[in-house]
């Protein structure tokens, strides 16, 4: 015996037994306007935004302790030591790694 219910986007839901099929449904309630709607926060190490970490927008330094502790590299160029950014801004350029061994770097998307 089949039931049918509807959820909360619309979606029609039929459950029998071996099988459950769904209709189409209304789009998420959940909009984003927001220029960016990711952030990556990075401590340490090494990292490179590629593959599934690509297509980022910008990055902002929150600290960086001393010259030559971090450096970002752009998607395309040569790294940047990160201790020339102010820290807080936004800089709006796309980021292909961060490395350092201390400090705080936002990779946003």
């Amino acid at each position: 015996m089949a039931t049918t219910t509807t959820d909360e986007y619309g979606s029609q839901i039929e459950r029998g037994n071996k099988r459950t099929d769904v209709s189409s449904r209304k789009p998420s309630l959940n909009k984003d306007d927001a220029k960016f709607s990711k952030i990556k926060s990075q401590t340490s190490g090494s990292t490179f935004y590629t593959g599934s970490l690509a297509g980022s927008s910008g990055f902002i330094v929150q600290e960086v302790p001393a010259a030559n502790e971090v450096f970002i590299t752009p998607t395309d160029g040569d790294a940047i030591d990160a201790s020339v950014f102010t820290t807080g801004t936004l800089y709006e350029i796309g980021v292909k790694q961060v490395s350092g061994s201390s400090g705080i770097v936002h990779v946003v998307y």
